[in-house]
C-alpha cells in the first residue's frame, strides 16, 4: 500500500469534495494551481507548516 502523500492525490480529493460548478477547462486549471499548492506544504517543515496554518487562519482560511 502506498501511503506516501502525493499533491496530484490531494488536489484531486480537493476539488472532489469542492461543491463548486467548474467548466472543465477551469477544473483543470484549478487542478494545476492546487497540485502546485499541495507540493509547497509538503515539502515545509512541522513548524513551517504549523505558521501557514495559523496565518490562513488568521485570514478566515479554513
Amino acid at each position: 500500500m502506498h501511503s506516501e502523500l502525493d499533491p496530484t492525490q490531494l488536489a484531486i480529493e480537493f476539488l472532489r469534495r469542492d461543491k463548486s460548478a467548474l467548466t472543465p477547462a477551469e477544473y483543470l486549471k484549478k487542478l494545476k494551481q492546487l497540485r502546485l499548492e499541495f507540493a509547497d506544504l509538503l515539502t515545509l517543515s512541522h513548524s513551517e507548516l504549523k505558521e501557514e496554518i495559523d496565518f490562513a487562519w488568521r485570514l478566515g482560511i479554513h
